[in-house]
């Protein structure tokens, strides 16, 4: 608690000196007739930067599954999000969130108990500040995972009753602590990236019942089905392995390794780290325990790399993304008899 407390008013001053108040002041908010719980839609500019070197902001979204702007319809505890890379609908009644990829005819599905992530601490804000007329305070919810920090209206709410029970992304305990307040912003530092969720447009207004209504496609757990691919050698392990034993230089190992006293055979295994691009070109290759191998055979792993062929892509729920990957090549010295 004694790190998350120095950051207790970080949320607000970092959208102050960003300048949102200015873009909140443009038509932010507008409203139908009062209700007693908020009802209508709001909209989110959305920025991801990347912490990865050889990863760029643009695969972060893909990564993420969400694009530059995101629309979120509300009516009584059901939600639907809407952005380039995904469609979600949290329906309060079924206790899931459902998910439609733009490229897989499938509707995947979460059950809000799924999130097992533990917090790990919560600082409040007692700070209110004004934003477009609106008072809004400031939260922050640590798990051990992912850190998220948050301003949300102290005017503006949903039910928290109706997402008490959800604990995807803390939904219960953000529930809990705002009293359902609407998000104006939100910071989420995940251990490969960062993601900035900004409102920009709240419009109070009656939301039809169709808008939650799921696309008439089979429904799977997300869970179980494996949609996100690491880049992979083109026919897998037992390719690659024939890849190096008909490329690498077999006479090499019995040049550089040698043989310890009583033992029949040595080796050697050089680690290569690498990106593999979205054409499955590979670039970037570096060996990554140097300091475990003799640099002849560090040497020649590198020279077998460069002779590769393109790989297949990283991909994330249909969509080909830019990722490292890592990969061994093998030495080996036997006794001769």
């Amino acid at each position: 608690m004694g790190r998350a407390a120095s950051v207790d008013l970080l949320p607000l001053r970092d959208f102050l000196t960003r300048g949102l108040l200015t873009l909140l002041g443009l038509g932010w908010v507008t409203f139908a007739p009062a209700q007693d719980w908020f009802q209508g839609v709001c909209e989110y500019r959305v920025t991801a930067h990347s912490k990865l070197a050889d990863i760029s902001d643009s695969d972060i979204y893909k990564v993420l599954t969400i694009g530059d702007r995101q629309t979120v319809t509300i009516k009584a505890g059901n939600y639907r999000l809407s952005s380039r890379y995904a469609e979600t609908f949290v329906l309060k009644d079924d206790h899931r969130e459902y998910i439609k990829f733009p490229k897989i005819d499938t509707v995947f599905y979460l059950d809000f108990s799924s999130d097992t992530d533990r917090v790990t601490g919560i600082v409040r804000s007692k700070s209110v500040v004004m934003l477009d007329g609106q008072p809004c305070r400031g939260l922050t919810i640590e798990t051990s995972k992912v850190s998220r920090q948050y301003l949300y209206s102290t005017a503006l709410r949903t039910d928290p009753e109706d997402d008490r029970n959800n604990t995807l992304e803390q939904a219960g305990v953000y529930a809990t602590e705002t009293g359902g307040g609407l998000k104006v912003w939100v910071h989420t530092e995940y251990p490969y990236a960062t993601e900035v969720d900004s409102c920009v447009r709240i419009v109070g207004k009656p939301v039809p019942d169709a808008v939650f209504r799921l696309p008439d496609l089979p429904i799977s757990p997300l869970f179980g089905a494996r949609r996100i691919f690491m880049p992979r050698f083109p026919g897998g392990d037992s390719a690659w392995r024939a890849f190096v034993a008909s490329t690498a230089d077999s006479r090499l190992a019995d040049k550089v390794l040698k043989l310890p006293k009583g033992e029949n055979e040595a080796w050697q295994t050089v680690v290569l780290e690498f990106t593999v691009a979205v054409d499955g070109a590979v670039s970037a290759v570096r060996v990554a325990n140097p300091e475990e191998v003799d640099p002849r055979l560090a040497q020649e792993a590198l020279r077998v790399m460069r002779l590769s062929p393109k790989w297949l892509p990283a991909s994330f729920y249909g969509e080909k993304v830019r990722w490292t990957a890592q990969e061994a090549v093998g030495f080996e010295r036997r006794a001769t008899r």
